[in-house]
């Protein structure tokens, strides 16, 4: 495990933790998620615990939580040159009461370094685990089994990863490492080919977003996504102030409701 590695981080902001003895109520193998046999379960308890009307609803929500954990695995590459094991198999999802949002522990937190081949060779070899070998067979399975479109959960990864990168950038605390930040940012979501994400054609995060002024802080952006997560058909759920389905007036009241 890196010396280097800041495991709070990983763990408050990523709900991320890395090995160590599981003593949640709540387990379930993140490889599960592959089967129709154990995933159809699951998605249904989840269903349920969040007031979900339908298995699409289940999986775009479920999916846009799931999508922490590899954003805790970015954080760890692109701020402490530490390249996680973020395979399924290697990855337990654990909560307390529910699967509203959960928690993720590494079976095994050895981590790969930058080394002899170079920090581009190896922050491809991270990035591949991450993307072909990770999220594309996830997506993969969760259209098969709900019928949602891989389009919208793609949509969702390259919203949290334009979003968590760029708010990298601005870091204070993270300044000395803009120049890294800012290539593996331009890596990931322009130069990257379509294998490093399983796919045959395209870059899914290779994407633009709309924009708008903050309506009490002009100066500060809010970027909106390109596909609605349906987490307004949840039970008491409603449109987050981001969604593409919202027009400004709604989106400034929602807003200044949140206090945001």
């Amino acid at each position: 495990m890196s010396s280097e590695l800041n495991l709070s981080v990983l763990e408050q902001t990523y709900r991320l933790s890395i090995a160590g003895e599981v003593t949640a109520p709540l387990v379930f193998a993140a490889d599960g998620l592959l089967r129709k046999e154990t995933v159809k379960p699951f998605l249904r308890q989840v269903g349920e615990q969040i007031g979900s009307p339908t298995a699409v609803v289940t999986a775009s929500i479920f999916f846009k939580r799931f999508l922490t954990v590899i954003c805790g695995g970015l954080y760890a590459m692109s701020v402490h040159s530490a390249g996680l094991d973020l395979s399924l198999g290697n990855v337990l999802l654990t909560a307390e009461k529910n699967w509203a949002l959960p928690r993720f522990v590494l079976r095994d937190g050895s981590v790969s370094t930058p080394g002899g081949p170079g920090r581009d060779v190896w922050r491809e070899q991270v990035l591949r685990r991450f993307f072909a070998e990770t999220v594309h067979p996830l997506i993969a399975t969760l259209s098969a089994v709900t019928g949602i479109h891989a389009n919208v959960l793609w949509a969702h990864t390259a919203y949290i990863v334009h979003y968590y990168y760029e708010d990298w950038q601005q870091r204070d605390e993270l300044s000395a490492l803009r120049g890294q930040l800012a290539a593996d940012f331009r890596f990931l979501c322009r130069e990257a080919g379509p294998d490093l994400f399983g796919l045959t054609t395209g870059n899914p995060l290779d994407t633009s977003f709309t924009v708008v002024s903050h309506p009490k802080q002009p100066d500060r952006p809010i970027r909106i996504r390109r596909q609605c997560c349906f987490q307004y058909r949840l039970a008491g759920g409603r449109c987050c102030y981001t969604c593409p389905l919202l027009n400004e007036e709604k989106r400034t009241e929602q807003i200044l409701a949140l206090g945001h």
